[in-house]
């Protein structure tokens, strides 16, 4: 798992949005639910704590959904609360229904968001899975800077791999309780994390042909 920012005054690079893209604030609650395959109560419980929904539509149909926390969020496979500071802002669970993927709607997606709040915020951050490679190349062409790769250590707690781009930040992390470690870093979030509601029978690092590094499996969970 790997952590994305990108500043407000950042210049944003150009992406060609789909014909027939349109992108709104959506407080639906029966349809994001719906999209994103969870309780009506779950979408009421994510408004009531300043959570934002928008929803792509192609063509007047519901295409991508994606969410901005403004004060608090959580990381489940890291089993991390997020406190955001002031004026961060972080993006996560978007997902683009399968008709519609390919057309480069999440990058469109990404930049709307940062281009509404822009104004009221002055950074945005971002992860995505190491086994969603769409996902990556959307956060890339959307102007994001890698910042560095998330994991748990074996104390459980967030942390992060100490490149340059996470010791620049390094106050803004403290702040998000992500820990900056210059150890070896976990290389599989399947095999590392004993948070995972969904873990795959399969390593993530043997598909790449890659040796797994930081097993914390053996982690006791309070």
């Amino acid at each position: 798992m790997a952590l994305y920012t990108v500043s407000k005054t950042t210049l944003l690079p150009y992406t060609q949005a789909p014909a027939g893209l349109r992108i709104m604030v959506c407080t639906d609650i029966e349809l994001l639910a719906a999209m994103g395959t969870t309780t009506e109560d779950d979408i009421r419980n994510r408004l009531a704590n300043d959570h934002v929904a928008y929803v792509a539509y192609m063509n007047g149909q519901p295409a991508a959904f994606g969410w901005m926390a403004r004060r608090t969020a959580r990381i489940g496979e890291l089993n991390h609360e997020l406190l955001l500071p002031a004026g961060n802002r972080y993006l996560w669970n978007f997902r683009t229904m399968s008709r519609y993927r390919g057309l480069g709607i999440y990058p469109a997606l990404l930049q709307f968001i940062i281009r509404s709040e822009r104004k009221r915020a002055v950074r945005f951050w971002v992860i995505h899975a190491p086994e969603n490679k769409s996902s990556l190349s959307g956060i890339i062409k959307a102007g994001f800077e890698y910042v560095g790769r998330l994991y748990t250590n074996a104390n459980g707690f967030a942390t992060i791999e100490n490149t340059n781009t996470a010791n620049d930040y390094r106050p803004l992390l403290e702040l998000m309780d992500i820990t900056l470690s210059s150890e070896t870093v976990a290389s599989c979030w399947n095999c590392s994390s004993p948070f995972l509601k969904k873990r795959e029978a399969d390593c993530c690092c043997s598909k790449e042909g890659n040796e797994c590094i930081g097993q914390n499996l053996e982690l006791t969970i309070a």
